[in-house]
This record gives C-alpha cells, sequence and structure tokens, in this order.
C-alpha cells in the first residue's frame, strides 16, 4: 500500500490535515473494530485496512516534519521502527502542503484516481455488455419457444378441422 492509497483507505483526499485523519480513523475503528457488536469477518478485514493505512500516513508525515540532523521522531503505533526508515538527514526533503513536492504528489495521486475511476468504469461497461448480451440469448430462446408453442396450437387446430371435415363428409355421405 503506497501512500496515496492510504488515504483512500481511510476515504480522504491526499495531504488531509492530521486531526481530519485522526477523526476519521478512530470514526472507522468503532464501526469496524471486531468487539464492535454485529460486524463481519469483511469488516475485520477493511479494520486490517485502515490501521495499516493509518500507520503508514503517520510514518510518513513523521518523516516529512523538519527535526535535527540525526534524531529519530516520534513512536511505532503498533509495529517497531524499521532500521534506517525514520531516521532524518540532513537531506530530507519535507512535502509539507503547498510545497512543489506537494503538489506533484496530489497531481500524481489525482492521476492514480482518475485511472481508477477509469478503469471501473469501464469494467462495468462490460459486464453491463456482458449482461445486455445475456438478456438477449435468454430472449431469443423464449422466442423460440413460443413460435414452437404457435405451431403445435396451429398444428392441433388444423388437425381438429380436419377431422371435423371427415366427420362431416361421413355423415352427408
Amino acid at each position: 500500500m503506497d501512500i496515496f492509497q492510504a488515504y483512500e483507505t481511510l476515504g480522504l483526499q491526499y495531504g488531509a490535515s492530521p486531526s481530519l485523519v485522526k477523526s476519521t480513523y478512530h470514526r472507522l475503528c468503532r464501526e469496524l473494530h471486531p468487539d464492535t457488536p454485529g460486524t463481519t469477518e469483511a469488516d475485520h478485514e477493511r479494520y486490517l485496512q485502515v490501521v495499516s493505512a493509518y500507520e503508514l500516513i503517520l510514518r510518513s508525515s513523521m518523516m516529512a516534519t523538519s527535526v535535527p540532523q540525526g534524531r529519530v521522531i516520534g513512536r511505532p503505533v503498533m509495529s517497531a521502527p524499521k532500521p534506517g526508515g525514520r531516521v532524518l538527514g540532513k537531506n530530507s526533503v519535507s512535502a509539507h502542503p503547498g510545497t512543489a513536492a506537494s503538489k506533484a504528489d496530489r497531481r500524481k495521486f489525482e492521476k492514480q484516481m482518475q485511472q481508477s475511476r477509469d478503469e471501473r468504469r469501464i469494467k462495468e461497461a462490460e459486464e453491463l455488455k456482458k449482461r445486455q448480451n445475456e438478456l438477449a440469448k435468454q430472449r431469443e430462446k423464449e422466442r423460440q419457444i413460443l413460435n414452437e408453442i404457435r405451431m403445435i396450437r396451429l398444428a392441433h387446430i388444423i388437425h381438429e378441422t380436419l377431422a371435423e371435415d371427415m366427420k362431416s363428409k361421413k355423415e352427408g355421405n
């Protein structure tokens, strides 16, 4: 999961305020936590995704924070720090909202979101076309069955008519 997917998992736009991220995370945890009455296995899976997304956002926001060289920042939320992953040096790049890096990240995120929406629309259009084809085949089968029924009825009417004609000829002779 990358940072853009993490924001999407929480249902937020990239670069949302830390307070909004935190409040959204807490709300989702209350709704999806396995100990909450009425939650399902799918809710538990979603809960784990939300926790992972929140941790990723926290780590990325901690990495973007300016601190003196070599200082380890923050504390792990639910996992131990990765070696070398949380130490900031003098070459750290800040991606605060409004910076060029942040704008580029936002454009990248929006592009990924648009691609995701386009892929979803294409998939939905393909599924709709498949369903329409299935319905057309079903209607064709129903038409064939109705034609067969009509043919049987017509044959029955002809048979009855011929039988009546033969009966009337015998009675007339």
